[in-house]
């Protein structure tokens, strides 16, 4: 099994240094990092069988970190 990258800096590694200057700045920013973080990190539990969870709810947060994720990236490239 191969260790995944995560946080912004796994999904994002070539703005480390936006990320670090919107974590200082912006506190907006640091509350859409910190959720996707976490729905990023219930996927993870639920697709390695930590957690269990039902179709329509993985589905549920795959869209809510895609949203986040593509939210993130226009801050991110803004």
């Amino acid at each position: 099994m191969t260790q995944l990258p995560h946080g912004l800096v796994g999904d994002f590694p070539d703005a480390i240094d936006r990320i670090l200057e919107l974590e200082s700045e912006a506190e907006d920013f640091v509350r859409l990092a910190e959720a996707y973080e976490a729905v990023t990190a219930e996927l993870q539990d639920i697709e390695c069988g930590i957690e269990p969870a039902c179709r329509a709810y993985m589905a549920q947060l795959r869209r809510q970190r895609d949203a986040l994720r593509q939210t993130l990236f226009a801050r991110l490239n803004a």
